[in-house]
């Protein structure tokens, strides 16, 4: 029952995860595609994909389409959006917005790594989003696979989280892998600043502390006018035996008007440790350009690179592809043009033939083709370079080319069947020409056979190595970690698995709903043992799913009474499983019976905290239930029945009805129900009561009507128990208000004030506007009233439009519990006066004083001239006024100045106009 499906399941956990042809299909640009599985490639038509840069694909082992990304969608194998395929952080803009990383050790689990496209649109208020990674489970979605919910867009820290500079841009656009040395985890590596971070992926997941190696090249991010960050552009690629690494800055500085904005570039070289993930020994390789695209050849001894010729003004000249021997003492001096010409400078990309492929296109043209470096292995021209001879069936190549694991490039073998006791089964998969194989199992065994058979001894982590030799010139060998695992110890018995036959039409016909993940720790004799367990109707039904996507749902109501099911119980993150079986049995379940719980809420519509643990241990006190009795809620029947979703102790509800669930040891016992009741309790409301001083003593109450006074208990702060109470003096009076059937209670605040008589503090007067200004105005209402203390009051303290004269200002509170007054006079002094004996305006004089409240010796009006000659002085209450004579000599038309002071120390003084 261990081995059966065993035979059937390749287990994927190499050091490149699959072979070859998991790059047999590419697709990028504006729908374009081709598949290499054939040999030769061939044009695809059918890719939904529109993108100018970054893209992402995958295939299986035998090179059938898994699914493709631009880094914010993901499309399936029938090219339908997964559906929760949309929305990842990616950015079809970014130099290599994706790449996908089969998890090692699955068959089914990607890994697609996105990145933003570090730049500004205009559009500042929306961050940048850095580097991320979502998991795809290709079990899910029917086989079609979709994003798993919460393992979608995990931020990972590439940048220095202090520097608000880093923490702004967080990346550039570049992203390549390769396989750790130990042949089964992968290296993903990002570049930002002067930091390279290498994210290690495992059959565990994705560790998301990073090996940071420092180097001297920094560069920061910088804006263009157009707001995108001109040196984030660019390709990251590792060699294929993992022991270089290539970057292309296509700009390091923000350039010169002057000489042109796209001359800064550089392509530098450095070396890769695929066994601790550090990249060190800067060279520099290419400088003062402008890079794109970067690739190593299938040996790893050649890397090309497409570069872009500007002029100082910026306008394209012509593209370049270029050929480093990294091999050479001098690598940056053996560089050689392959190629020059009008296409501008794109991606490059090795693929399973063993050829480079470069994307790109002629200025103010369409890319309807790929050029393709037909023998990249040879130095110089002999490399065969190709230009624009791939057709794409009339669809259209951007700059970007989808990335892989590098490590896929070169020979390479894979194994399946990876149990004890079963024969693991070993295979080349390189296409590169051999005449002799030699195989290290790493037990001491060793094999000459291209394809063979091997059965470990113990379980245990072997390194098993491959040799190929051609021509009598043997190979280094490819080193593969792989894990021998034991099948999980399983129970020979069937195990029993019990549930209250409740929660459903009829309890006594042996049918209920069973969580079947109930049975999972009881099915393993070895508590230390992971495992991972699928149900299924029958064991022939279990061995043909070899997906385990056709297993039973776990929750499940069986069929027939004692039904037998099917466990196939896996150790974790292998494929070695064993058989055994589950019985699913009901029992006739104790009724707990209906419960309820009241409390009250002050606020409408509110909810409030239940304390369900104490309603639990009321339910077994009451009931008499032994100790061992665990009582949990649960918010719908379903939960309850199979026991999922327990409410926790204490939890926030409006009115509803919950389910009990009575269990021991994790069987169920009982069941019942529970109805939470939420009484609105009485709004009480604090109240600001302001009254005369002659209206003590005044009565309060609570605020609760009459109609419901006899159902509360009533405290007061001075320890009166009453509804109302008498008080005598102004303060703050708290009652608490009890119902009294439950242990809703609510306060009361009651502030009384005692009315404030106004003090009026002055009397501004401005031409004819009067503001009265009164103490405490901030905290008490007035009213004001003008001349008439019985009149009409306004809330205004100011009055406009006053007359000349006398008048009187009359000020309350709201209350009107005294009146205070005050006189003032409006002085009218005209600004003209017309002296020509027609009985109008003949004489000046100023209007509105009061006799009685100034002595007519201490009054004295003055006139003056211009030039601050006396003319004349006269007591204004007396006197007629100013005839506009000067020594009986009639003054001329002009302006005159006017001087008085009363008595109160008051002065007035300006001008006014003489006219003849």
């Amino acid at each position: 029952m261990t081995r059966k499906i065993i035979l059937l399941v390749v287990l994927l956990q190499c050091t490149f995860v699959v072979a070859q042809k998991e790059s047999a299909n590419w697709y990028f640009g504006e729908n374009a595609g081709i598949s290499f599985n054939t040999g030769a490639p061939v044009p695809l038509v059918d890719g939904k994909l529109n993108t100018s840069e970054g893209c992402a694909t995958i295939s299986d082992t035998s090179g059938n389409l898994l699914f493709y990304t631009d880094g914010v969608t993901v499309w399936d194998r029938k090219h339908n959006v997964m559906p929760n395929g949309e929305g990842l952080l990616g950015h079809s803009s970014s130099t290599e917005s994706a790449l996908i990383i089969p998890k090692p050790g699955s068959k089914s689990r990607y890994y697609i790594f996105t990145i933003d496209m570090p730049s500004y649109f205009l559009k500042e208020e929306k961050p940048i989003n850095g580097v991320n990674f979502s998991e795809v489970d290709l079990s899910l979605n029917g086989g079609f696979g979709d994003v798993v919910e919460n393992v979608k867009n995990i931020h990972l820290i590439t940048y220095d989280t202090s520097d608000a500079e880093e923490n702004e841009f967080k990346s550039s656009e570049k992203i390549a892998a390769v396989t750790h040395s130990n042949g089964s985890s992968i290296w993903v590596t990002t570049n930002f600043m002067n930091r390279f971070y290498s994210f290690l992926v495992d059959n565990t997941g994705v560790n998301t502390s990073a090996t940071v190696s420092q180097v001297q090249q920094l560069v920061r991010p910088i804006l263009n006018d157009d707001g995108a960050n001109v040196t984030a552009i660019g390709y990251l690629k590792i060699a294929p035996n993992g022991k270089k690494i290539a970057i292309a800055h296509s700009s390091t500085a923000a350039g010169s008007p002057r000489t042109g904005r796209k001359k800064s570039g550089k392509v530098l070289l450095y070396d890769f440790n695929n066994t601790t993930g550090e990249v060190t020994n800067q060279i520099t390789l290419l400088d003062n350009a402008y890079p794109y695209g970067v690739e190593f050849s299938p040996d790893s001894k050649l890397l090309y690179v497409t570069n872009s010729i500007f002029n100082e003004t910026d306008v394209f000249i012509n593209g370049e592809l270029l050929q480093f021997n990294v091999e050479s003492n001098n690598i940056a001096a053996s560089k050689l043009l392959i190629n020059s010409s009008q296409n501008v400078a794109g991606a490059l990309q090795l693929a399973i033939d063993g050829r480079i492929y470069r994307a790109g296109y002629k200025v103010f043209a369409d890319g309807f083709d790929l050029s393709v470096i037909k023998s990249p292995n040879n130095i110089g021209t002999s490399c065969d370079y190709s230009e624009n001879s791939i057709n794409l069936g009339g669809k259209t190549a951007k700059l970007g080319l989808p990335p892989f694991v590098q490590s896929i490039f070169i020979y390479n073998f894979d194994y399946e069947i990876t149990c004890l006791g079963e024969q693991t089964h070993f295979f080349i998969t390189t296409e590169e020409p051999y005449d002799s194989v030699e195989w290290d199992f790493g037990d001491g065994q060793i094999s000459t056979d291209e394809d063979v058979y091997h059965t470990f001894a113990q379980s245990g982590t072997y390194t098993v190595g491959l040799s190929l030799s051609l021509n009598g010139i043997k190979r280094d060998p490819i080193l593969k970690e792989i894990i021998i695992s034991e099948p999980p110890n399983v129970r020979p018995d069937t195990y029993e698995l019990v549930q209250c036959d409740s929660f459903d039409s009829d309890s006594n016909d042996g049918r209920a709903l069973f969580n079947l993940q109930q049975a999972n720790e009881s099915l393993s004799l070895d508590d230390s043992d992971a495992i991972q367990v699928y149900y299924y109707n029958s064991i022939l039904e279990a061995e043909n799913d070899t997906l385990n996507i056709n297993a039973l749902e776990n929750v499940y109501r069986n069929q027939v009474i004692d039904e037998i099911i099917h466990a196939k119980v896996y150790r974790t993150n292998t494929e070695c499983y064993a058989m055994t079986s589950v019985q699913l049995s009901t029992t006739s379940p104790l009724n707990v019976g209906e419960h309820e719980m009241v409390t009250c809420t002050v606020e409408r519509n509110d909810e409030v905290i239940f304390d369900l643990a104490a309603k639990a241990d009321e339910i077994v006190n009451d009931l008499g239930l032994s100790t061992d009795v665990e009582i949990n809620f649960y918010e719908t029947e379903r939960d309850a029945a199979i026991g999922i979703n327990a409410l926790p102790g204490s939890y926030r509800a409006k009115n509803s009805t919950l389910y009990i669930r009575a269990e021991t040891d994790n069987t169920c016992y009982g069941n019942g129900v529970l109805n939470l009741v939420l009484k609105e309790f009485v709004q009480l409301e604090d109240q600001l009561i302001q009254i005369c001083k002659e209206d003590f003593p005044v009565t309060i109450n609570s605020g609760i009507a009459l109609h419901e006074i006899d159902n509360y208990n009533y405290e007061w702060s001075n320890s009166e128990t009453t509804n109302e109470i008498s008080v005598t003096k102004p303060g703050t009076y708290e009652v608490m208000v009890s119902d009294l059937y439950s242990s809703c209670s609510d306060v009361a605040i009651i502030t009384i004030e005692e009315s404030k008589v106004p003090v009026i503090n002055n009397l501004i007067i401005e031409d004819q506007q009067v503001t009265v200004v009164v103490e405490n105005t901030s905290e008490h209402e007035y009213l004001y009233a003008l001349d008439d203390e019985f009149g009409l009051y306004q809330e205004s303290n100011s009055f406009i439009d006053v007359t000349e004269g006398i008048h009187q200002v009359f000020v309350k509170d709201v209350l009107g519990c005294e009146i205070v007054s005050e006189s003032f006079n409006i002085l009218y002094f005209p600004k003209f006066f017309t002296p020509n004996n027609d009985n109008v305006n003949d004489i000046w004089n100023v209007h509105g004083l009061d006799s009685n409240l100034v002595e007519n010796g201490d009054l004295i009006l003055s006139i003056y001239d211009r030039y601050g000659k006396l003319l004349y002085s006269f007591n204004p209450i007396n006197s007629l006024g100013w005839n506009g004579m000067f020594n009986d000599t009639k003054l001329i038309s002009d302006d005159y100045w006017y001087f008085m002071r009363l008595p109160t120390g008051e002065v007035s003084q300006g001008h006014f106009t003489l006219k003849r």
